[in-house]
């Protein structure tokens, strides 16, 4: 995919929402899907007005680049992720627009989920993030590259390591403990080698438009 690089715009004068080019954002999102899925997925982008549908897909895929916090990074989510857990990022950029903090932010989002106006998948389903692309961006628009193994992402709503006999960093374990927790099953070392090597073109494009420098 041929991307325009032009300069990264802020999304409610937070430099921890990032805004990049249309056709750049497409490609960063889909970076998280495998290839197979990819020209199906549906696109979400970030625009001032908060996400909007910047392709439509033909298959059950949403993917987009998340952006909670502060935390960028590429997912691309199944049906019952883009039914249950899509509106948690979407509900985000609209409370950053209303000119809620991060700690505001996640008060709301956990009350939601303990109100119902949030709620865990319903059933099994998986979620890719093989995007090798993560970043933390801080309130004065700091830019640090977080270390990201690209994996799967299996539903978990509220499962332990002790439940799955996980350990971090090993074959599966739980991300986080919640409604919206993950089994993360990384991908094995050449799986990983081959996606390094094809998005490292995407890879320079992202890190230029946000002012990341390896150090």
């Amino acid at each position: 995919m041929t991307v325009i690089i032009a300069a990264v715009m802020l999304f409610a004068n937070s430099p921890q929402y990032p805004m990049f080019p249309r056709e750049l954002e497409i490609a960063f999102a889909l970076s998280a899907a495998p290839a197979h899925v990819r020209d199906g997925a549906t696109v979400l982008a970030l625009e001032r007005t908060g996400y909007v549908i910047a392709k439509h897909g033909t298959n059950a895929f949403t993917c987009l680049v998340s952006r909670r916090g502060g935390d960028v990074f590429p997912v691309c989510w199944d049906a019952e992720g883009t039914r249950a857990l899509v509106a948690v990022d979407i509900a985000d950029a609209q409370l950053r627009l209303e000119g809620k903090s991060s700690a505001e932010i996640d008060r709301i989002i956990s009350d939601g989920y303990a109100h119902g106006r949030f709620f865990a998948p319903a059933r099994a389903g998986i979620s890719y993030m093989l995007s090798p692309m993560r970043y933390r961006i801080d309130a004065n628009g700091a830019v640090t590259r977080t270390t990201s193994n690209p994996h799967l992402m299996f539903y978990g709503p509220n499962l332990t390591d002790a439940d799955i006999g996980g350990v971090r960093g090993s074959f599966a374990f739980i991300n986080k403990v919640g409604p919206d927790g993950m089994i993360i099953v990384p991908v094995g070392s050449k799986e990983r080698d081959t996606i390094v090597g094809e998005t490292q073109p995407l890879v320079e494009q992202v890190e230029r438009a946000i002012g990341y420098q390896s150090k």
